[in-house]
């Protein structure tokens, strides 16, 4: 990080040493051949188109120098999963600062121009409505915060874990059922956010609640049974968990709850427990295993069937 941001600022200052070298020259030498041979109005227009183009140049540069200053103060400082979102917003206000200031002082009438492009732009916004909603969508996720880089969510029907937002689209990682990653990327319009419910799992943090179920006899030692449950829960969460919870985790969410139900064949121990998302599966494949071998062990609980729940 530290290399690429050095080497665009060497870049950044001799691009600014040549074209400040370059604009010498032309208003030394070839403004005084070209006022002889093309109207004064044409040869200012050809300086102005070059002061132009030597600062989107510039500012190309400048943009990407400062957005890796930017990125490493704040990954020093915050949430790193705003560091993408935050980044991406201050790039597009630079270039529309940057072009919109430099045409305004080059070009005296950009405010007409403005106008017309304005005019015109009422004209079209029928034909770009699902750009404009896109654009309207990702300034929603911006500033409304509805998700964020690394979050679980579900969009459209479609459940997966953000890895990017761009002004038109948002990337999901495809999730399947049980949460593992099936290896496809998914694109959404970003209008679905102002259009249908979006679900976000893991708001404000990777963490979210997780369960196992336990089907059990009608002549289980129930009581007996939860105990057990509770405890390998318990065990195995504090190993994984234990004082790693952020501080937006409201206190209690650590411990695991469980609820013990009935149905036409048995009983069913439900166990619910705060998770990363990131470990889930591992903890829950180790948490069944232990939970399955000590139940086994007890001559006087019986695994049950899972069909015919009510």
């Amino acid at each position: 990080m530290k290399k690429r941001g050095f080497g665009k600022g060497v870049v950044f200052f001799m691009l600014l040493i040549f074209f400040a070298v370059i604009y010498y020259l032309f208003k030394k030498f070839a403004v005084v051949y070209l006022i002889n041979i093309l109207p004064v109005e044409y040869t200012k227009n050809l300086e102005n188109l070059l002061i132009f183009i030597a600062i989107v140049v510039l500012n190309y540069f400048f943009v990407g120098l400062s957005s890796n200053i930017l990125k490493g103060y704040l990954e020093s400082r915050g949430d790193k999963r705003d560091i993408k979102l935050f980044v991406s917003v201050y790039k597009y206000f630079m270039w529309f600062f940057v072009i919109f200031i430099t045409l305004s002082v080059l070009f005296k009438q950009i405010g007409s121009l403005i106008t017309s492009i304005g005019l015109i732009g009422f004209g079209i916004t029928l034909a770009l409505q699902k750009p404009i909603l896109n654009f309207v969508g990702w300034l929603n996720i911006i500033f409304g915060k509805t998700y964020k880089i690394g979050d679980i969510v579900q969009i459209n029907n479609i459940n997966g874990q953000v890895y990017d937002v761009t002004v038109m689209q948002t990337y999901l990682s495809e999730l399947n059922i049980d949460g593992d990653h099936t290896g496809k990327s998914v694109s959404v319009p970003n209008e679905f956010v102002l259009t249908s419910a979006i679900t976000n799992y893991t708001k404000g943090s990777s963490y979210m609640w997780d369960e196992i179920n336990i089907y059990l006899t009608y002549k289980s030692n129930l009581r007996k049974a939860v105990k057990i449950v509770e405890k390998i829960t318990k065990e195995v969460s504090n190993r994984y968990m234990g004082g790693n919870l952020p501080k937006t985790i409201k206190p209690g969410y650590e411990k695991p709850v469980s609820r013990l139900s009935i149905y036409d064949k048995g009983a069913r121990i439900k166990i619910r427990y705060f998770v990363d998302f990131n470990i889930g599966n591992d903890i829950k494949t180790e948490l069944s295993s232990k939970i399955l071998e000590e139940l086994n062990k007890h001559k006087d609980i019986s695994l049950g069937k899972t069909e015919s729940i009510v």
